[in-house]
């Protein structure tokens, strides 16, 4: 439907401003009246129309020279112009459209044939407009699935290093098990040796004490157990990571299955680690949640956003809290920090692909849309958001248990209270 709210009518004289005015009136449209170029610029730029009836032959500035100063005007430059006027010249005419203007009416003009073009040109402009939001649209679409498709290939690329690790790593765990075991017989046989050493001549006695000061023996017997115990210690840290890393990625799902989210979110918080640096403490408050039907590497995917947000928010120490809640339909994840919060003119855009208030380069806002795409679209579920500024936000999410259980939609619906 077109919008009949603002067109602007731009002309001298004031019986024909007011002719063209009852005629655009009459058939629903809403009029503004300019009578010279200066008022019309003016009129324009405050409050953008839809669409301008200009005049051109007027004193101080003509309409030419209105619609050039119209087109140079980021706020007014993608406004339609019709030019109505007696002049009838060719050239005129050709001026007019090369400054832009989109159609020429002259004077005397039919009532039918003004509002046709008038109408004619609203709904061409209509479209362009719903075109250059389709257009948009698509960009943000296939930002979205570039960068669901990128978090793909990093899963893929995890579970590929972490199965290329677990070679080299289960072997030199294995070899270091088999050396501890050496050196045990090593040093049975050194005992030997040391209760013997009273019966040896007492030049070799003297050489082998040199050897032994030599290279400490006394703390290489005390500190090579040590060495092993570290090493094997570092083996299972790296066990631990890779583990991290398969459990993370999932990347041989692809139905749902049946997951506990307690383990996701440990999986989500060991990957994160690394980002908190040392200035977030993180409390967990799990209640032992059943498991549920899900895409679990998509899920750690929401996790890890969170809490990547959370201690972003944190700017010098700071808390972050993970709390978790069932009842017989649903199970429900808030994941709170105590950072710098979320001012209220935002909180209605956070879910908007592309929306950021980080700083060029350091976020591409698309976040939490793909966030809100995996709990809402992708599993049902809904995610609400409270926050205060210099206090501190929550995210909670509640999710069926079973896919055919959806939680109420509305952000305002019923949720389990995290205390």
């Amino acid at each position: 439907m077109i919008d009949r709210a603002k067109i602007l009518v731009v002309d001298d004289t004031p019986a024909s401003l007011k002719l063209l005015s009852d005629i655009l009136k009459a058939e629903g449209y809403k009029v503004r009246a300019a009578i010279n170029g200066e008022l019309a610029l003016h009129s324009a730029i405050i409050n953008p129309p839809k669409l301008v009836l200009l005049d051109i032959c007027m004193p101080e500035m003509d309409g030419f020279e209105v619609c050039r100063r119209l087109k140079a005007q980021p706020e007014t430059r993608d406004i339609p112009v019709i030019f109505v006027s007696a002049v009838a010249d060719t050239n005129e005419k050709v001026q007019g459209f090369e400054l832009g203007a989109v159609d020429f009416v002259t004077k005397p003009y039919q009532r039918e044939e003004l509002l046709a073009r008038v109408h004619t040109h609203l709904e061409v402009d209509r479209l362009r407009n719903d075109l250059k939001d389709l257009y948009e649209d698509l960009k943000r679409v296939q930002a979205q699935l570039l960068q669901q498709d990128k978090m793909a290939s990093i899963g893929q690329l995890a579970a590929g290093v972490a199965h290329e690790i677990n070679n080299p790593v289960g072997f030199v765990s294995s070899n270091l098990g088999v050396m501890r075991r050496y050196i045990d017989n090593l040093f049975k046989l050194l005992d030997v040796y040391d209760a013997s050493e009273d019966n040896l001549p007492e030049q070799t006695r003297a050489a082998i004490t040199g050897l032994k000061q030599a290279i400490d023996l006394a703390f290489l017997r005390a500190d090579m157990p040590n060495l092993l115990t570290e090493s094997m210690d570092g083996l299972q840290r790296i066990k631990h990571i890779v583990q991290n890393l398969k459990d993370f990625s999932h990347v041989s799902e692809s139905d749902k299955q049946w997951a506990n989210l307690e383990l996701g979110l440990d999986s989500a918080l060991n990957m994160a680690q690394n980002e908190f640096k040392y200035k977030v403490d993180v409390i967990k408050e799990y209640a032992g949640i059943p498991e549920i039907e899900c895409l679990p590497s998509q899920l750690n995917q929401v996790f890890m956003n969170l809490l990547i947000n959370a201690d972003q928010a944190i700017k010098d120490h700071g808390e972050i809290r993970i709390a978790t809640r069932s009842d017989a339909d649903s199970v429900q994840i808030a994941i709170s920090d105590t950072g710098c919060g979320i001012p209220p003119e935002n909180l209605k855009r956070i879910f908007d692909p592309f929306f950021t208030t980080k700083d060029v380069g350091k976020g591409t806002g698309l976040g939490l849309a793909i966030t809100y795409d995996i709990v809402v679209n992708k599993h049902g579920g809904r995610i609400d958001v409270k926050s205060e500024v210099g206090v501190g936000t929550t995210f909670t999410i509640v999710l069926p248990i079973k896919r055919e259980q959806k939680p109420q939609d509305a952000q305002t619906g019923s949720v389990a209270k995290f205390s």
